[in-house]
């Protein structure tokens, strides 16, 4: 029964293994690093995010647990995007961030937001990155002179993933303190409906972005 009602309440946790799942299938020692790391990070956020929804249901706050979390994400996917992208400027610029985001982090911790309180800052910066990233990409695909189906291309895939995800989530979490003191009962249902809404398509589209990796030769 116990086990029941936590599938119910964190059920988007069927997607985030699906996606996991299809990339422990897929995953091949042939393919190359950035695209090898993609997969076992996915595979170790699965892993983390299903202890994260235990330490919830279990009613502790776990928001110093998911700003660590989220750090990581914040640094794997950027480099697998820098590994894509072919634009010199954004290749210059991708290694200062790596700098100045664990930098931002600690600043946040130390001077700006209580380190057990979630980063809003923090996600802010490093999903606003990914989703300039993101869009990047799937521009360098619009741009790219040889004629080629984008459908086939596990990053497009992977770009739409994650562009979709921090294009609704970061306004979100940009403006959570706000919503959650002046308008509780919008913040509960938005996180409930479109934020985890936004987390299945998030999956779905990784799983068919590693699909495409069976057939795609990296």
């Amino acid at each position: 029964m116990l086990i029941y009602q936590f599938l119910k309440e964190f059920y988007t946790l069927f997607f985030v293994w699906l996606s996991t799942i299809t990339a422990f299938i897929i995953y091949r020692r042939t393919w190359s690093f950035c695209f090898s790391l993609l997969a076992i990070f996915v595979i170790i956020y699965a892993l983390l995010d299903t202890a994260g929804n235990i330490i919830a249901f279990k009613n502790i706050n776990n928001h110093f647990y998911y700003n660590i979390v989220h750090t990581i994400v914040f640094i794997v996917v950027p480099y697998f995007f820098y590994c894509q992208l072919g634009e010199p400027f954004l290749k210059k610029i991708i290694p200062f961030y790596f700098i100045i985001f664990p930098l931002f982090v600690i600043i946040d911790i130390l001077w700006i937001q209580d380190v057990l309180k979630f980063l809003t800052y923090s996600y802010v910066l490093g999903g606003s990155f990914i989703i300039l990233l993101s869009v990047a990409y799937l521009w360098q695909l619009y741009t790219r002179e040889e004629t080629i189906n984008i459908f086939r291309d596990p990053v497009f895939w992977f770009s739409l993933a994650y562009l979709f995800y921090f294009a609704v989530s970061v306004p979100y979490f940009g403006m959570l303190n706000y919503l959650w003191q002046n308008y509780p009962n919008f913040t509960s249902l938005y996180y409930l409906i479109i934020f985890d809404s936004t987390i299945c398509l998030h999956n779905i589209l990784l799983t068919v972005g590693f699909l495409c990796m069976k057939t795609t030769a990296k």
